[in-house]
């Protein structure tokens, strides 16, 4: 059974603290409350000697380490974000970025075994990964195994990794359980705590099954669709050191403008309950100071993205820059825009053969129908069907590879952003990257 964030912090205040903490879902919100968490149970100067950060480690490394009697007495806390043991074999269609996005960082270590051990879900092993070797699983393979499209980009890291592997003889971690779970059969050492923050976790696995009996899981999930995502309830827990609430309307406001994005949702509450005199921030207060950020506010974009307008393109982003859009939020705006293009170029190759119907009569009457079932079958709204047309015909400009490395490009366009670099120059790259070969 699930507990709330707020309530397993005041426990850990009052010194009722579990061998065993699982948090998992929205990674926002989960690394936010396994910081929280590490803070309460590791008060003042202890975290440095009693704490310890196992990114990439196996269930048996883990184990050791819990076991390990810290330095000066007293509390031993480990945590582990986005543990690979715990993840299920095809759910995390991120597994892949979050082991380049290390590698990228110069954490090479942590990025090998992050890849090692989500090969291995697959029973690859680290002289398997080099795509040139013998033996070694096709791109298809990738898919149908593990659920990860590889891009050119994703080929060249794979042999890097590889080649690392090999000069560092890093095997694959262990993904066998049962040292943990020896571990707490045991006992762990009193006092000592395990923070596991996931994103994705197999229901199955016997971790989690043993944190709900022995410790405590915190599910922090929230809803993918837009209309069935709860603003209020993270509002009020956002809005509480404030002291502060929002009005009527005002949900609705925020809802709108900037969709399901949690750490921006963060922000844009802390700036509003600064601006705010009273105690209640109102809807004006909202329409004043949050910008529309939603990728369906970004139609300029998504026009000239699909006709691989460079300057279009550039020329939108940057007179947005102006108006002081921060380059993250045109960052979500690509990447979704881009992945738009992908489901309807897949759309495209499913439901017309890959051949762009000759007409709008055409595509309406014999494409439409077919994407008007799968998005009833999805429990969604089909869209209007010229701007279905439309979309089709900007994926069409696209081969499907193009668009698989404008999303890599767009994980690399990340990483830069949150490590300082220029927004313009990022920005105006990656464009280049998903326009410039037209």
């Amino acid at each position: 059974m699930s507990a709330d964030i707020d309530d397993v912090l005041d426990e850990a205040k009052a010194g009722k603290v579990a061998p065993l903490y699982l948090l998992w879902g929205e990674e926002y919100l989960v690394r936010r409350g396994a910081d929280d968490l590490v803070k309460v149970l590791l008060p003042d100067a202890s975290a440095g000697l009693n704490f310890a950060v196992l990114d990439a480690g196996s269930p048996r490394e883990v184990a050791q380490e819990l076991a390990t009697l810290p330095l000066f007495p007293g509390r031993k806390v480990v945590l582990v974000r986005d543990p690979e043991f715990l993840a299920p074999k095809k759910g995390r269609g991120d597994a892949l970025g979050k082991a380049r996005e290390a590698w990228k960082a110069g954490k090479r270590k942590e990025g090998a075994r992050r890849l090692l051990a989500l090969a291995a879900r697959a029973g690859w092993g680290a002289d398997q990964l080099d795509p040139g070797a013998s033996g070694a699983p096709s791109v298809e393979q990738w898919k149908d195994e593990l659920n990860v499209d590889l891009a050119e980009a994703d080929l060249v890291f794979l042999k890097e990794v590889a080649t690392f592997c090999r000069e560092e003889r890093i095997s694959a971690p262990e993904g066998d359980a049962s040292a943990l779970l020896e571990l707490f059969q045991k006992g762990v050492p009193p006092g000592h705590a395990l923070v596991l923050a996931a994103s994705e976790v197999d229901a199955k696995s016997p971790l989690v099954k043993l944190a709900a009996e022995k410790g405590r899981v915190v599910e922090r999930k929230v809803a993918a669709r837009h209309k069935d995502f709860e603003l209020e309830p993270l509002a009020e827990e956002f809005l509480r050191p404030f002291k502060k609430k929002l009005g009527k309307g005002a949900a609705e406001q925020l809802k709108e403008r900037i969709g399901g994005n949690v750490r921006l949702l963060q922000s844009e509450l802390e700036k509003l309950a600064v601006y705010a005199q009273g105690a209640t921030i109102e809807a004006s207060d909202v329409a004043l100071l949050v910008a529309h950020t939603r990728e369906e506010e970004f139609f300029e974009l998504s026009e000239a993205l699909q006709n691989r307008n460079f300057k279009a393109a550039l020329d939108y982003t940057m007179d947005a820059m102006g108006q002081g859009v921060h380059g993250l939020q045109l960052l979500g705006a690509v990447a979704s825009i881009t992945r738009g293009m992908l489901e309807n170029h897949e759309r495209l190759e499913k439901y017309a053969g890959g051949s762009l119907p000759r007409s709008y009569n055409d595509f309406k009457s014999r494409v439409f129908p077919r994407v008007e079932e799968e998005a009833k079958a999805a429990k969604g709204k089909a869209p209007h069907p010229y701007a279905a047309f439309l979309a089709m015909q900007g994926a069409a400009r696209y081969k499907r590879r193009e668009l698989l490395d404008a999303l890599v490009a767009c994980a690399d366009a990340d990483l830069a952003l949150k490590s300082s670099a220029s927004s313009k120059l990022v920005i105006e790259r990656l464009l280049w990257t998903v326009c410039g070969s037209a």
